[in-house]
């Protein structure tokens, strides 16, 4: 292909054809060369696939992914693979990096920032080994949660990390989410019979297990990952991973103590950790050390966003953060909240929890019209679930006594958020100003009462 390198898209697909066509358009500009494995379709996904030029080989499921994307590998023919998945996308601004790296020379595996993107711009970020040389010796290697990094150290080949971001958006759905984990789950328990002490194995079955919400069983593979003697050691990140399992299981069951001394041996393997770090400032706040945990979540927000080998939510913790500490410092130091809400506001004034923060925090000082704007900027952010802003103005036309303006607002949006126990929570609060309803049969007593409970201390309800 005329003397310089060049680089080949590499997939694998089954019934793909709702985001196929927005991977292939992020790859089109760059990319020699794509070739898809298709393992079984029956929607539109290899016509959407030949639309864009892609070279298109049928081939059987054997349930080992490995095996699959060998076969692409197989009919590649440039310089450079670049390994995607069919929900992945390529953003503009990462397609400049890949032209310039196509020059290097074909002698090294570049891993890349993979970023889970969730709704409400959030979600975990990790480092993945995906573009690599075409080279006979560089294979996929495991049924599921496959890599190319084994078989290329073998072969002789550095992993070099670059900021380069691919996005993937395979995990918005939480029931698409469940449903992998049960596929990981049994995959991985067939796969460890044969290897018994691989802790990265051993922590992705735990994992799964917990987005499963099998919590024993959660518990057993976390502590198994921890027995294998060379997790410390040789996986620090793996480690941590494991440690904070278990200490976001113990918060759970409220040993609260016990989960301290897990989150800090989290902290202790993967000092950078701002999600373990948040776990360890819960568990010192709910054994009555708020100081502790006041300064814990202080550090999360000095950590600069590192991609690690493990996925890590950065953006959700900060945001997570912020509003902790602001409740902490409204409790404990009131002096200081003020200083951190302009802190947020720099930020991460662009999401809609800071703003309703501000709204909510400069409501509580007297301060009405600063958090009217506030509460209406939440929403010129985001509307969809977005309660806590609708509720946040209704507060100030309560105070200003447009009682009607209430009603006409949470009419508005009821169909919105009648699923919510916190709508009714506050239509019951408002009862004696609005007319009475009654919620849905549906919503429990104690999830009324521990939204009434919320509310009431976020706003001094009177």
């Amino acid at each position: 292909m005329n003397g310089r390198n060049t680089l080949s898209v590499c997939m694998i697909v089954k019934n793909e054809a709702a985001v196929l066509g927005r991977c292939l358009r992020s790859v089109t500009g760059f990319a020699e060369e794509i070739i898809v494995v298709d393992t079984g379709s029956d929607d539109d996904t290899v016509a959407i696939a030949e639309e864009f030029g892609a070279t298109v080989i049928r081939s059987d499921w054997r349930d080992d992914f490995s095996y699959s994307r060998n076969i692409s590998l197989d009919h590649a023919s440039c310089t450079w693979i670049l390994w995607l998945d069919a929900d992945d996308v390529v953003p503009r601004e990462s397609v400049m990096s890949l032209e310039e790296l196509k020059a290097e020379s074909p002698d090294k595996v570049f891993a890349f920032v993979v970023r889970n993107e969730k709704p409400g711009g959030t979600g975990s970020e990790f480092v993945q080994a995906r573009m690599f040389p075409r080279d006979s010796r560089i294979r996929f290697e495991r049924r599921i949660h496959e890599q190319v990094m084994p078989s290329a150290l073998r072969s002789g080949f550095s992993m070099v990390t670059k900021p380069v971001v691919i996005e993937h958006h395979g995990y918005a759905d939480p029931d698409a989410l469940r449903s992998k984990a049960e596929r990981n789950v049994r995959v991985l328990m067939e796969e460890y019979g044969k290897t018994k002490s691989d802790p990265v194995s051993a922590v992705e079955i735990a994992d799964s297990l917990t987005i499963m919400e099998r919590w024993e069983d959660a518990e057993k593979w976390y502590r198994r990952t921890l027995a294998v003697p060379s997790c410390s050691s040789q996986f620090p990140a793996i480690a941590g991973q494991a440690w904070m399992g278990l200490g976001n299981i113990q918060n759970r069951r409220g040993a609260h103590a016990e989960a301290v001394r897990s989150f800090g041996e989290s902290v202790r393997h993967s000092p950078d950790r701002p999600d373990a770090l948040y776990g360890l400032a819960v568990a010192r706040e709910l054994i009555g050390r708020p100081d502790e945990a006041v300064a814990t979540l202080e550090r999360i927000l000095t950590i600069k966003s590192v991609a690690l080998p493990v996925g890590v939510d950065f953006r959700q913790t900060r945001i997570k953060a912020y509003l902790r500490l602001g409740r902490l410092l409204e409790e404990h130091e009131p002096g200081r909240v003020e200083p951190l809400v302009a802190r947020a506001l720099d930020d991460c004034g662009e999401r809609p929890e800071i703003q309703n923060m501000a709204g909510r925090i400069g409501f509580r000082r007297g301060k009405h019209m600063d958090a009217l704007h506030r509460f209406e900027q939440s929403l010129r952010i985001a509307n969809e679930g977005n309660l806590d802003a609708y509720i946040g103005l209704c507060m100030v036309y309560r105070i200003a006594g447009r009682n009607e303006l209430i009603e006409k607002t949470l009419n508005s949006v009821r169909p919105l958020f009648s699923h919510m126990p916190r709508y009714w929570a506050f239509r019951n609060l408002l009862s004696t100003t609005i007319s009475p309803e009654s919620p849905p049969s549906s919503i429990s007593s104690q999830a009324m009462d521990e939204e009434q409970s919320f509310l009431k201390r976020s706003y001094d309800f009177a």
